[in-house]
């Protein structure tokens, strides 16, 4: 009876263990951990842009809002790949955005998109932006 019980223990745990390892190690898990099926596939195209925001201190709490709006309306963009906003841990006022697109139709989709033209008007006069455009060299 006792080698009955654990074989039935051991049978139970490997089962879980393959539903676990067979659920998971095809996926990859993006930044909200959700399970995302279909993996980019790199062409050499894509693009990185690194954009610092310097938030003039008087509007920090007006664009908080704005730029968590921004993230969320351009993380659904097509060519987009990844699109993350980062505060310098020794400066609440500076931000740097790293996005990451898979071309530069892509780019000009998303500077033209609604969401962005009205991210770029709520900032304007509010903070300072240096932008750059840079793709992966080796």
């Amino acid at each position: 009876m006792k080698k009955v019980i654990k074989s039935c223990l051991l049978l139970s745990v490997l089962c879980s263990m393959f539903v676990f390892f067979s659920c998971n190690s095809n996926a990859k898990q993006s930044k909200d951990a959700a399970i995302v099926e279909d993996i980019y596939v790199p062409t050499g195209a894509e693009l990185i842009i690194v954009a610092h925001v310097n938030v003039h201190p008087e509007n920090i709490e007006e664009l908080q809002p704005v730029f968590q709006a921004v993230v969320d309306a351009t993380r659904l963009e097509e060519g987009n790949i990844s699109y993350d906003l980062y505060e310098d841990i020794n400066d609440p006022l500076k931000y740097t955005f790293i996005e990451n697109w898979k071309s530069q139709a892509a780019i000009d989709a998303h500077n033209a998109s609604a969401h962005f033209q009205k991210f770029a008007q709520a900032i304007n006069g509010k903070a300072d932006l240096d932008v750059h455009i840079i793709k992966h060299k080796f």
